[in-house]
């Protein structure tokens, strides 16, 4: 069995190696420079001990952001307490305060980084108190703490959108391949009807022939053969269906096709756009799955239209030719707001059902500030003269 890792996964574990080795070396330097810096001011070895603690805590300074503070309220009682004012009065320490009061804004939630900040201020007071300051050096110490907090918050806030934008692009991915999945199923459906109604109709020229045989082997003949092209297109239809899948569903309509075209323009024009259809060609002896397929393909145009540009005109051209159907919807711009924008699902349900077909979709706006929609699609000829023989037989 092989161990799949999520690669995003691994990316946040290794972030969070790298911040704690950072958080370490942190402590570290600090906790060196404080040592030093007090045991140059004498008084043995327990004082600069001592002294290390408040840098030390920083290595917890994300997931206990209001340790260091603590340490150094306790830090400062006991210089008070011992008289040795200079061990908490060194550059070392002064950096301690700035790095602990940035990792109280940023790593903390909103509500804990506030209570970190009122907690430095109490920690300032109580260094005045002790010492003595006036004003100006309170002043000072609140600057020394709010600005890095300040900083801090900042950095939150950026990581938090940041993240938030991850979400939705994740959210929006999950949406659209559920969007796909939906659009290959209800595809699976319509090309299912299709082949059940191609082997419905071999066998029925298969008995047609076999009374037939003896009597009158020409029109058996023409029956069989008639039986070997929706053969082959059934085929055609059962490879398109590959991959997709096959979901349940009750209800039993009857399949879309361009021939009903007429009542789909009415229900447009009845949601108040306008549509001009051009149609060039025969559409009658297309495969049954491709004119379904083009059916959809406009009613998800149209609908778009519908929902983005309403009130404007929508310009439908059909083109048969004898290897490839065409498709086009076009619109002009609207004069007045869009209606709320949609999920962009109806797009990618048209490009799945090009793509089963193999065919090319090209969409996006045009100068004029409307939008265009043109969508190629082969015809198989080879289906065509063998749905037109079966229609001719029955």
């Amino acid at each position: 069995m092989s161990l799949r890792l999520d690669p995003r996964r691994l990316s946040e574990v290794a972030r969070l190696g790298l911040a704690r080795r950072s958080d370490i070396a942190i402590a570290g330097v600090l906790g060196v420079a404080i040592a030093v810096e007090t045991a140059s001011l004498g008084g043995g070895w327990t004082a600069p001990l001592i002294a290390c603690l408040p840098a030390v805590a920083l290595v917890w300074r994300r997931s206990l952001p209001l340790l260091t503070p603590t340490a150094l309220l306790l830090l400062t009682l006991f210089a008070w307490s011992t008289d040795q004012p200079d061990t908490v009065d060194t550059v070392s320490q002064v950096l301690v305060w700035v790095v602990a009061s940035f990792a109280a804004g940023a790593y903390a939630t909103r509500r804990a980084a506030v209570v970190g900040l009122a907690y430095w201020m109490v920690v300032s007071a109580v260094w005045m108190v002790v010492w003595g300051d006036d004003l100006a050096d309170l002043a000072f110490e609140l600057v020394l703490v709010t600005a890095p907090w300040v900083a801090g918050v900042a950095v939150r806030m950026k990581r938090e959108q940041a993240e938030g934008a991850d979400r939705r692009a994740e959210s929006a991915a999950a949406h659209a391949a559920t969007a796909v999945a939906d659009e290959r199923a209800r595809i699976a459906r319509e090309l299912h009807d299709v082949v059940a109604h191609a082997v419905g109709m071999m066998v029925v020229q298969a008995g047609a022939a076999s009374q037939l045989l003896d009597q009158d082997p020409v029109r058996a003949r023409r029956s069989l053969e008639a039986v070997q092209q929706t053969g082959r297109l059934a085929v055609d239809e059962l490879a398109r269906m590959l991959g997709l899948l096959r979901a349940q569903d009750e209800s039993a309509s009857p399949l879309p096709s361009l021939s009903r075209l007429s009542d789909l323009v009415s229900d447009i024009r009845g949601a108040g756009v306008e549509v001009s259809l051009r149609s060039d060609g025969d559409f009658d002896d297309l495969p049954a799955a491709l004119d379904a397929t083009a059916y959809r393909i406009l009613q998800e145009a149209l609908t778009n239209v519908v929902k983005h540009a309403p009130g404007a005109t929508a310009h439908v051209r059909l083109l048969r030719c004898a290897d490839h159907l065409e498709v086009e919807v076009r619109n002009a711009a609207v004069s007045g707001d869009p209606r709320q924008g949609g999920t962009g699902h109806g797009l990618l349900g048209i490009g799945e059902r090009t793509a089963v077909f193999g065919g090319r979709l090209e969409s996006g706006p045009t100068t004029d500030g409307g939008y265009r929609l043109n969508v190629w699609l082969p015809v198989d000829i080879g289906s065509n003269s063998g749905t037109s023989e079966l229609e001719g037989s029955l």
